[in-house]
C-alpha cells in the first residue's frame, strides 16, 4: 500500500489539472449523510465509528480538530475514482457533532489537485492549510478561514511558479500563526524543494517567511511551539526516486527561535528511508515525534518509529516497532495523562482474508515508548489513521480513510471514505502480541 499511497500523494500534491482553468472556486456544496458504519474488530472498545462519503468519490481525511462546543472538523480531499494521475481533486471539510452525525460539508477548490491537510480552531473559526493548483503556475500553499457555520471568511494562495505547499498550521503565542511546508519557488535555487516556514497574521497576511535547505528535496511536515519562545519542526528529505514508488531519504528535526533562526538540528540518515510525520509537545517540556524507518527492514518495507526529545531537544530514546517484511508506520501521536502515548498508524499485518493491505491501527505506548497494546482493524483495501487527538472529555478520536484501492491500478484509488473513530485508551490488554517482535 505504501507504493499506492505515494502515487496518491503525488496526485494530491502537484498533479496537473484535468482542464486548465483560472482560480475560481467551486464554492460550498450541500451536506450529505454518512455511509453505513463498517465492521470493526471486536477487541476495540469503540464509542462510535463513522464513514463519510461524497457521492461515491475517493475521499481522504488528513486532519481533525475539536471545537469549543465539542463538535469536530475533519479536512482532507475528495475526487474522482478511478484515477491514477492528473485528476481534479478538491478540498473537503466535514463538520460532525460529538456523536459523529454530519452537521455540514463543504467542497472547495478549482481545476487541479487540491488538498486540505491541517486544521486548527482559533477564536471560534477554523483555520485550514493545504495546497491548491493555481493556473498557469503550479501547486501553491492554500490558506482558508471558515466560520462555524461553514462559510469561507477568506482564503488565499501563497507561492511562486514552482510547486509549493502548506503541511501544518499552528497558533503562535502572540496571536498570529505559523505554517510549515515545502517550497520549490524560494530558497536554494537548485531545482529542488526546501523546508518553508511562514509566520502569518490572523487575516492571512505574511509577516515573514524563511526557507531551510537540507541538501536535497526537502519539506516541512509538522511544527509545534517549543519551550515557550522556540519552534520545533519535523522535516523530510527525499534523495532518490522522489516521484516513484521506492522513495528514499532521511528525516530531520529543526529547533528555531521565534524569528525562525536555526538553533539546532539533527538528521537521521541510517538506513535507506526515514520519515518523520508529526511532532507534538510533551508534559516534561520535551517533544515526541512519529514516523517510519527502514533501518531494521529490507527496503522498501518500513517500521513504525517513535523519537522522544528532552527539554534541550536532545534525543532521550527511540523505538522501532519491528515487523519484518511489511509496511508499518506512525502518522500522529498524542500524550496521555499517565505520560504514555497513543499513536495513529498503519500496518500491513495480515490477520484474516478480510484484512489485507493497510489496517487502521492504534498503538498504546508507555511513557518509555514501549508498546502496551495495539488494536488493528479494517477491510481488504487500505484503511489509514492519519490523525489522532485527545478530546476535551478525555476520549480518543482518530481520523483517516477506509477502502482505498491499491490493485488493480485501473481501479485506484477506489471509493474511499473519510473515517472517524471515537474510542478510549483505558484498557490495558495485548492484542496480537506477535505484532511486536522487539523494540530498540
Amino acid at each position: 500500500m505504501r507504493r499506492w499511497l505515494a502515487a496518491v500523494q503525488i496526485v494530491l500534491a502537484g498533479g496537473a489539472p484535468a482542464v486548465p482553468a483560472g482560480m475560481a472556486d467551486c464554492g460550498p456544496r450541500s451536506a450529505i449523510a454518512p455511509a453505513p458504519p463498517a465492521a470493526l474488530a471486536e477487541s476495540a472498545p469503540l464509542t462510535w465509528e463513522r464513514q463519510y462519503d461524497n457521492q461515491g468519490n475517493a475521499d481522504f481525511a488528513w486532519d481533525i480538530a475539536e471545537t469549543p462546543q465539542g463538535d469536530f472538523v475533519v479536512v482532507g480531499a475528495t475526487g474522482p475514482t478511478p484515477c491514477v494521475l492528473g485528476c481534479n481533486h478538491d478540498g473537503w471539510v466535514v463538520k460532525i457533532d460529538a456523536r459523529g452525525n454530519v452537521l455540514w460539508t463543504r467542497q472547495l477548490g478549482g481545476n487541479g489537485a487540491d488538498l486540505l491537510a491541517s486544521v486548527i480552531v482559533k477564536d471560534g473559526n477554523y483555520l485550514i492549510a493545504g495546497s491548491k493548483y493555481v493556473f498557469p503556475y503550479a501547486r501553491q500553499a492554500w490558506l482558508v478561514e471558515m466560520t462555524p457555520d461553514g462559510n469561507v471568511a477568506w482564503q488565499k494562495t501563497l507561492g511562486g511558479s514552482q510547486n509549493d505547499s502548506a503541511g501544518e498550521i499552528v497558533p503562535s503565542s502572540d496571536g498570529n500563526f505559523f505554517v510549515i511546508g515545502e517550497t520549490a519557488s524560494y530558497g536554494a535555487q537548485d531545482g529542488k524543494s526546501d523546508v518553508w516556514l511562514i509566520k502569518m497574521a490572523p487575516n492571512g497576511d505574511i509577516l515573514w517567511n524563511k526557507t531551510y535547505d537540507l541538501g536535497a528535496a526537502d519539506g516541512g511536515a509538522s511544527i509545534v511551539p517549543f519551550q515557550g519562545d522556540k519552534l520545533l519542526v519535523a522535516a523530510y528529505t527525499c534523495t532518490a526516486d522522489c516521484n516513484g514508488f521506492f522513495r528514499q531519504g532521511f528525516a530531520t528535526y529543526l529547533v528555531l527561535d521565534s524569528a525562525g533562526n536555526l538553533l539546532k538540528s539533527r538528521s537521521f540518515t541510517d538506513g535507506p528511508k526515514n520519515v518523520l510525520q508529526k511532532v507534538r509537545p510533551t508534559a516534561d517540556g520535551g517533544a515526541i515525534l512519529v514516523g517510519a524507518t527502514s533501518v531494521a527492514e529490507q527496503f522498501p518495507s518500513e517500521d513504525t518509529w517513535v523519537v522522544k526529545l528532552d527539554a534541550n531537544a536532545d534525543v532521550s530514546w527511540t523505538r522501532v516497532m519491528r515487523s519484518r517484511g511489511r509496511y508499518d508506520g506512525g502518522f500522529d501521536v498524542v500524550q496521555m495523562p499517565d505520560g504514555g502515548y497513543v499513536v495513529s498508524a498503519y500496518s500491513q499485518a495480515y490477520q484474516t482474508p478480510e484484512m489485507d493491505f493497510d489496517n487502521f491501527t492504534m498503538l498504546r505506548l508507555g511513557s518509555d515508548g514501549y508498546p502496551l497494546w495495539t488494536w488493528m482493524w479494517g477491510g481488504p483495501d487500505n484503511d489509514d489513521a492519519h490523525a489522532v487527538i485527545r478530546a476535551a472529555d478525555g476520549g480518543i478520536v482518530l481520523a483517516g480513510f477506509r477502502d482505498a484501492v491499491s490493485w488493480p491500478l485501473t481501479e485506484v484509488p477506489g471509493p474511499s471514505d473519510f473515517y472517524v473513530v471515537r474510542t478510549t485508551a483505558d484498557r490495558v490488554r495485548v492484542f496480537l502480541p506477535s505484532v511486536f517482535k522487539g523494540a530498540q
